[in-house]
C-alpha cells in the first residue's frame, strides 16, 4: 500500500517578488540614466534626425512607464 502524502501548500507571498522586482526598476533607471548621457549632444556635427528619431521614441515609452507609476501611486495628474 503507497502512502499519499496530503501537501498543504504555503501562502506565497507577494513581498519578496515586489521587492525584487523594485530593485530590479531601480537597476533599470540606472542603467538607462547612464545611457543618456551617453547620447549624442544637439551640438554634434554626426546629429542626425534618426537620432531625433531614436529619442522621441525613448521620451514616449518613458512616458508610458511614468503613466502606469502615476497609475499604480494613484496620483493624477
Amino acid at each position: 500500500m503507497s502512502k499519499v502524502q496530503n501537501l498543504n501548500p504555503r501562502p506565497i507571498e507577494p513581498a519578496p517578488a515586489y521587492e525584487n522586482g523594485h530593485q530590479i526598476a531601480r537597476d533599470l533607471l540606472r542603467h538607462i540614466e547612464l545611457q543618456l548621457d551617453r547620447m549624442m549632444r544637439p551640438d554634434s556635427k554626426d546629429l542626425r534626425w534618426q537620432h531625433v528619431r531614436a529619442v522621441n521614441l525613448i521620451n514616449a515609452q518613458l512616458s508610458e512607464v511614468a503613466t502606469l507609476l502615476d497609475e499604480t501611486n494613484g496620483v493624477r495628474n
